[in-house]
């Protein structure tokens, strides 16, 4: 009984010890690095795309589509002043594709460097003195990816046209972004986060219109020992409909898989995270994001997976 004792001690002054990381998805909710901290983090996402859907179903894949993605972001974040933080990123992708349109074959191959990402971030109501913590913010998006003329083409017959817009390493237009977060504690083991995020998308490279996108994000997380976190989120976005432009013409984009994104989803994902010295200072997670519901505008792939790792480190 002693033995028991000590040992459930020990354990709830591991746990009151414990630091929680905000989830792998969750854009820190309402969090801000303190003045003068600076934050390097990397993360990677992996998925494939050979399902089609259209509205709520999931259809044909009648182009033998075999897309898959590898992207990595890199991030700086500096606290700046009290209550106020900037960021920036930067991915790199990879993406690969193959496809068949009537007798011809498409395969694509791009990699590079993609469109780079700076936010600022302010809290306006601070969690020691309301209990949550309410933070804005707002960015924008750089045009840094290529739109490459010496990409890959599309289909043979389509002549003089490049690969696909949603295939190449960047829009070649600027995008501003308007973001809220909450983010409480309700003990301090378990944290709660939520985000929102609204992208505004001119009409961009070869007239193509991605969409204007409303991203949100529901994340909890639970300090299980001082070095393990266990979290699940719900991860949704919803996008307006897509017009390609002159990257294509009406017939083709008909039947042509390499779409943006234009509907409602939404993922659920499970996911660890390990802080090998008990502080957040460093810290490596990994988490499976999982389709859970979709309504899309029209013809085009998801992903059913993706497979997300993330590392951070503190200075």
């Amino acid at each position: 009984m002693k033995k028991i004792f000590i040992a459930t001690v020990l354990t709830s002054l591991v746990l009151l010890n414990a630091q929680v990381i905000p989830g792998i998805n969750s854009k820190g909710g309402a969090m801000v690095l303190p003045e003068g901290k600076l934050k390097v983090g990397i993360k990677n996402i992996y998925f494939n795309r050979k399902n089609m859907y259209n509205s709520t179903n999931e259809v044909n894949n009648n182009e033998d589509l075999d897309a898959t993605a590898n992207i990595t972001m890199f991030a700086l974040k500096y606290g700046v002043a009290k209550g106020m933080d900037i960021r920036v990123m930067l991915p790199y992708k990879k993406l690969e594709a193959s496809a068949k349109l009537g007798a011809n074959e498409v395969e694509i191959d791009n990699s590079g460097i993609g469109d780079a990402i700076i936010m600022g971030r302010y809290v306006v109501l601070p969690m020691n003195k309301y209990g949550v913590q309410f933070s804005l913010g707002a960015g924008l998006k750089l045009p840094t990816g290529s739109t490459k003329s010496d990409f890959k083409k599309a289909p043979p017959f389509a002549i003089g046209i490049k690969t696909p817009m949603p295939t190449q390493m960047g829009t070649g237009e600027y995008e501003y972004k308007a973001e809220a977060g909450l983010s409480t504690m309700v003990d301090d083991t378990l944290r709660i986060d939520l985000h929102t995020m609204y992208t505004y998308r001119p009409i961009a490279k070869n007239d193509y219109d991605f969409g204007n996108e409303l991203s949100y994000d529901l994340s909890i997380t639970k300090a299980v020992t001082n070095q393990i976190n266990l979290g699940i989120e719900y991860n949704g976005k919803y996008n307006t409909k897509t017009d390609m432009g002159d990257d294509t013409n009406a017939v083709l984009r008909s039947m042509l898989p390499f779409k943006a994104f234009s509907g409602t989803v939404g993922y659920v994902t499970p996911q660890i995270e390990f802080l090998p010295f008990s502080k957040p200072k460093v810290h490596f997670g990994v988490g499976v994001s999982f389709l859970a519901n979709y309504n899309v505008d029209e013809y085009q792939p998801l992903e059913k997976q993706r497979l997300i790792f993330r590392f951070g480190y503190l200075f």
